[in-house]
């Protein structure tokens, strides 16, 4: 590598880290603050809840490291062109590979990264969240509940009981309307909390379970011995369905026990989650090439850099949208798999074949076309309102 691709490489590495510092944050933020319900009065639960959101980091990282390598090549090849140092890079012999090589090894890294995050890093992480949140729900439970109140544990889900002694609670009413569907209460004469493997569950033992549906309120009643709610969201176990996919290592999902009910009943959700593991590394790749497509050839300081940033985000957007339907397709039909690796190996192929032919996508027929009937549309609506020069010059 010369110095010429080293200084890219420096330039562009720093504006992806930048983006990436920023994105993460943003994003973290606000997962946070969906979760600022689990929080109670106590010294221990603001730890658990640090943790949990720690753990929410890398799958964060991995799922907004393509935008970021995405923004930041845009942000440091457009930097090159305002300093017109691209403009010298071209003059000076330096064709579109020499600019694309440094940002492909960015997207190299960043796609080895995705890789590793998504078969170890990430099924750890997305395991060690679950299980601070049922920390953070059996303390909820065993400590803060007090007899004779209504006590709201996350939105939707209510919980009162009559009289604890230690683990024993007696008593138990418990309201879930997070279903908009469906609205559930569970009344049992006595429950638990019990920890087996590791995970915290609530055996309500004794009880009815009563079970409305809001379209026509009909309702039906269930008489139960035992009925346990895994303590992550608490949801019944008989369910099945509290079982989160990332929290399975990829030996698992790709070799399921044949008796597991949950393989057994949704098998697709098993190839689903596989294809999701095996092609998520494409993006950074297909990303990283985009960017050099659409920030890449030297522009004048007239052409300004706004359209290639946007043009930029909105391909990729769309390409991750796609990736998005594809998935949920394999879900319905795993013969759509393919489509699920096609989508950013084809974006790779499109991007490799525009380089080549040294292609100037901001500048092409269809872009400008685009770009003229937004002026047009955009002096339009001007034209429907007056001017604030014009409005002050009359009242003078």
């Amino acid at each position: 590598m010369n110095i010429l691709e080293r200084y890219i490489l420096r330039r562009a590495a720093l504006f992806s880290a930048a983006s990436l510092v920023a994105l993460v944050l943003v994003v973290w933020v606000v997962q946070v603050l969906q979760r600022v319900d689990l929080v109670r009065s106590t010294l221990g639960a603001v730890g658990d809840i640090l943790w949990i959101a720690l753990m929410l980091m890398p799958d964060l990282a991995a799922g907004v490291l393509p935008f970021a390598i995405l923004i930041g090549a845009i942000q440091a090849l457009n930097a090159f062109n305002t300093d017109s140092e691209r403009s010298v890079m071209a003059a000076a012999g330096a064709s579109q590979y020499v600019i694309a090589r440094p940002i492909l090894l960015i997207g190299a890294v960043a796609a080895g990264l995705v890789l590793f995050n998504s078969n170890i890093v990430g099924p750890a992480a997305s395991k060690a969240f679950q299980d601070g949140v049922r920390s953070i729900n059996a303390n909820a439970i065993s400590l803060f509940l007090q007899p004779g109140r209504f006590e709201r544990v996350q939105d939707g889900l209510v919980i009162s009981v009559a009289d604890m002694r230690g683990p024993t609670i007696e008593g138990l009413f418990l309201a879930d309307t997070r279903d908009p569907a469906l609205d559930v209460a569970y009344f049992a004469q006595e429950a638990n909390v019990v920890d087996l493997s590791g995970e915290s569950y609530l055996v309500l033992k004794n009880g009815q379970l009563h079970r409305r549906t809001t379209n026509d309120d009909a309702l039906s009643v269930i008489e139960f011995q035992t009925y346990a709610f895994d303590l992550a969201d608490l949801r019944p176990v008989s369910a099945r369905d509290w079982i989160r996919m990332s929290e399975r290592s990829t030996r698992d999902l790709a070799n399921p026990d044949p008796s597991d009910p949950l393989y057994q009943t949704h098998p697709n959700r098993f190839i689903e989650e596989l294809a999701l593991r095996w092609s998520d590394w494409l993006y950074p790749i297909a990303f990283a090439l985009w960017a050099v497509v659409v920030a890449g050839p030297p522009r004048t300081n007239r052409q300004g850099t706004g359209p290639a940033m946007l043009i930029g985000l909105g391909g990729g957007l769309v390409l991750k949208a796609l990736g998005f339907v594809s998935l949920s397709l394999v879900e319905a039909n795993p013969a759509f798999t393919p489509l699920v690796f096609g989508l950013p190996f084809l974006s790779i192929v499109t991007s490799a074949v525009l380089l080549a032919r040294n292609t100037n996508v901001v500048e092409s027929r269809f872009v400008r076309s685009v770009s003229d009937r937004l002026q047009q549309l955009a002096a339009a609506v001007a034209r429907l309102f007056p001017q604030r020069r014009r409005t002050g010059r009359h009242a003078a």
